[in-house]
């Protein structure tokens, strides 16, 4: 009898001592813009301030992909619900044409989330929003290469 209370007390404390270690749930806190800024660096990448306005910054990564040159902008929404991976792919060489929007949208089909829009003063842009909830390191990191291969494949379309 003694021997099975002695076993219950060290299984009950050994379970008290290790239970720390394990089952711990992910935060799903949002991020803040300066924890987005530490997360970034962490990932080894050198980050450019591009807005410094506080509630507003704006963050830039040099990435390179298939000959390109991709500076991916990175920003926290407004409301906080999302972390904006962007791309500005400049002013279209040409005119806008209805063929050129048309291979844009079945591109858009093929990509996404990363999707392509044009700002109100006409430039052309590729967009991936991620839910600002329990982002980790490795998902920063797969969604930033997620846009940086997006665009490197679709260029054929958009530096026409």
């Amino acid at each position: 009898m003694k021997s099975q209370i002695l076993a219950r007390y060290s299984i009950l404390v050994f379970s008290m001592w290790i239970m720390p270690f394990f089952g711990k749930a992910q935060s799903s806190d949002p991020l803040t813009r300066v924890q987005l800024k530490e997360m970034l660096n962490q990932l080894g990448y050198t980050v450019k301030d591009i807005v410094t306005t506080p509630g507003k910054e704006k963050y830039s990564i040099a990435h390179n992909q298939g000959g390109l040159d991709i500076p991916v902008g990175y920003e926290i929404s407004p409301s906080n619900s999302y972390i904006w991976l962007t791309v500005n792919l400049g002013s279209p060489k040409d005119s806008i044409s209805a063929q050129f929007n048309l291979e844009l949208l079945k591109q858009n089909a093929k990509i996404q989330p990363s999707f392509f829009y044009f700002t109100e003063s006409g430039r052309l842009m590729m967009g991936l929003p991620i839910e600002n909830r329990g982002v980790t390191n490795a998902i920063l990191r797969k969604q930033s290469d997620k846009i940086v291969s997006d665009v490197s494949k679709t260029s054929v379309f958009w530096k026409k």
